[in-house]
């Protein structure tokens, strides 16, 4: 399970970084979309839908094989691509052989693949806008537009060692809720060597988005977006005040280091606490089997414990979209589509979400019993709608928050000067129009 969430997660820095080179050879007008089956004849038709990561495909060609034997003349073809699979779609469509259907990798995949009209749009007829709205009520179709929806979030947690905690004197049953109280118990479980050195942090912090999740609880962001116009807003208070904090835990009260790497820390025993995406409930579950019964969730900490805007960030794992270039066989490609993202693929999205340990999206498995037997989440679920998904964004921004805490905490720079250095990094992102549906 480890080898598998990793691959996955490389895969989409992979995705990031490649810069879709091949995307001006791939570029094909929009055809007109047709949502009648080919000339009511009984000509069979054979469908294909390409992915990655063969454990994830399997439950996608479970909805296939049922959807076959339901119509009797539509077979669609799932393909696990074990490696190059964005090369491979990309070099497929410009050849006129792509599927009729992909597995996205993200939403600024689906972004870049929609502006260089890839992308089939989802017909009104079959899913019109109230539908989105009851189906997928969380989901920003303004922002996103028709072309994709998610198998459901990552939203993030406080993971925590609940065996820790009774050590320390601490509740593990009441895990601390606002930011001075977070600081009290980290202090509280941290441990230090003979010579001064961290044993036992009292946090990890997270590798993907350090310190997001303090700058939403402010009501701030990294960048306002207009739509038209994207600025950087690294050197607004809430920006500062969300860095100061997080800085202040290892400067002034020492309880974290930039040596405790994120949940791994968390489960060989080096750190108490991280806040983390809901992917690691399974890389806590198989990589790390003896610490894994003692793992505790609760929403992230915010000033005032409550989220006030709100709790944090999340990622949006996206699905299955519509690919033009097989304009032909369009009518059957929407018939499948109906039938996974409507009652087909209940059971199989169910599936999904327990695969990859992500909140549920569907509005009919948010509060499915099945799911909800998992404390971690559930949790999830009770956040789901107090987190912003960042959007579209490059993994380059990521790394900008990692540059700036280290030049603070390692570097001993000020919040200011180092927030500044920030601010110019966005803006190159910005500038090479990285950042238009970033949220």
């Amino acid at each position: 399970m480890n080898v598998q969430i990793s691959s996955r997660r490389q895969f989409l820095r992979t995705v990031a970084l490649a810069g879709f080179g091949l995307a001006a050879a791939a570029c094909v007008p929009v055809p007109e979309i047709s949502t009648d089956s080919a000339a009511a004849g009984e000509e069979p038709v054979g469908l294909s839908l390409w992915g990655w990561w063969d454990t994830r495909m399997a439950h996608y060609r479970s909805v296939a094989d049922q959807f076959a034997e339901q119509s009797g003349r539509i077979t669609v073809d799932v393909d696990s691509t074990a490696g190059g699979y964005p090369e491979r779609i990309y070099s497929s469509l410009a050849a006129g052989a792509g599927p009729n259907m992909l597995k996205m990798p993200d939403l600024l995949t689906m972004h870049q693949m929609r502006e260089e009209n890839l992308l089939l749009k989802f017909p009104d007829n079959i899913f019109p806008l109230n539908w989105f709205e009851e189906a997928y009520p969380l989901f920003d179709i303004e922002t996103n537009g028709r072309y994709v929806l998610p198998t459901g979030s990552s939203c993030t947690l406080l993971m925590y060692n609940k065996s820790m905690f009774s050590e320390a004197g601490l509740d593990p049953e009441s895990p601390p809720t606002t930011w001075n109280d977070f600081t009290t118990a980290a202090k509280a479980l941290t441990r230090k060597d003979a010579g001064g050195a961290i044993a036992q942090g009292g946090l990890a912090l997270t590798l993907d988005w350090p310190v997001l999740n303090q700058i939403y609880q402010l009501g701030g962001n990294v960048i306002h977006n207009s739509g038209d116009e994207q600025t950087p807003l690294m050197t607004s208070p809430e920006v500062h005040e969300a860095f100061t904090y997080i800085a202040d835990l290892a400067r002034t009260h020492e309880v974290w280091h930039p040596s405790l790497p994120d949940h791994e820390a968390v489960g060989k025993g080096r750190a108490a606490m991280t806040e983390e995406q809901t992917w690691a409930i399974n890389e806590f579950a198989y990589t790390y089997p003896d610490i894994y019964p003692d793992i505790g969730y609760s929403h992230p900490p915010t000033p005032t414990g409550a989220p006030d805007p709100l709790f944090g960030y999340k990622d949006i794992v996206t699905s299955i979209s519509a690919l033009t270039g097989r304009p032909e066989h369009n009518g059957e490609t929407w018939q499948f589509m109906e039938y996974l993202y409507k009652d087909g693929g209940k059971d199989a999205y169910r599936d999904l979400c327990l695969l990859s340990a992500l909140a549920p999206e569907r509005a009919d498995l948010m509060t499915d019993p099945l799911l909800m037997e998992s404390p971690g989440l559930s949790k999830a679920a009770e956040v789901n709608p107090r987190e912003r998904s960042y959007g579209a964004v490059p993994y380059r921004a990521s790394a900008v928050l990692h540059d700036v805490l280290h030049l603070i905490v390692n570097e001993g720079r000020s919040v200011t000067d180092a927030l500044e250095y920030g601010e110019t990094e966005i803006q190159k992102i910005i500038d090479e129009g990285l950042a238009k549906y970033w949220v």
